[in-house]
């Protein structure tokens, strides 16, 4: 039988990171209200996995509507949410609000929660819901105020959470990472392992080997 996993997300480095695993996916962006979710929720970690969660669903109810599916299709999505000083912080989308973040949060250590959710549908219909948050801290070197300057003109902070990311420039400001460094670049591949086990699917058996 044909397994197939979609990736419920737009994000590139998630998309990467099941790439260099050797893991075939299609990816199907998920269209989530995320400001209204959270609104309610105060705690870091949950908001970091209801947003996981409501990107699962939103895609699986896309499938159903646009696409028949007939084969085992698995739908994995994920969400990271950044926690300094028990505040809960998203993408910063504009240079002002990653510049302000950065001041803050520099020579300080942090909390990066990604939620996982994986959405099993079978004959058609989603079947199974399996759901898992990883953290990790993160400790961030205490940088000037020029060096932050540089760092937010890149543009490259302002579409992650917490305002940094391992893959990029933001690495050099990053003094250590305590938990799974693959959570804290959006996608636990050891949760998508572990999830998808429950769901009687390996990953071994999906790695793509060939060149």
């Amino acid at each position: 039988m044909t397994t197939r996993i979609v990736l419920g997300s737009a994000s590139a480095a998630r998309a990467a990171i099941l790439e260099r695993a050797g893991i075939p996916f299609t990816q199907v962006p998920a269209d989530i209200d995320e400001a209204a979710l959270v609104t309610e929720i105060s705690k870091p970690r949950v908001q970091a996995q209801a947003l996981a969660t409501a990107k699962a669903h939103a895609v699986a109810d896309r499938l159903m509507t646009e696409q028949r599916v007939t084969e085992a299709t698995y739908i994995l999505a994920a969400d990271s949410v950044f926690e300094l000083e028990g505040q809960p912080f998203g993408k910063p989308h504009r240079p002002q609000i990653a510049r302000e973040r950065w001041r803050n949060q520099r020579g300080k250590t942090g909390t990066l929660h990604t939620g996982h959710c994986v959405i099993a549908m079978l004959a058609g219909q989603s079947q199974r819901v399996l759901q898992e948050t990883v953290s990790a801290t993160v400790t961030f070197a205490n940088v000037s105020d020029a060096v932050i300057d540089d760092y937010v003109a890149t543009g490259e902070p302002l579409g992650v959470a917490g305002g940094f990311t391992l893959e990029g420039y933001g690495a050099t400001m990053v003094s250590a990472v305590n938990g799974d460094p693959n959570a804290v670049l959006g996608l636990s591949l050891r949760a998508v392992r572990e999830l998808l086990e429950r769901l009687d699917v390996r990953l071994t058996q999906l790695w793509d080997t060939h060149e």
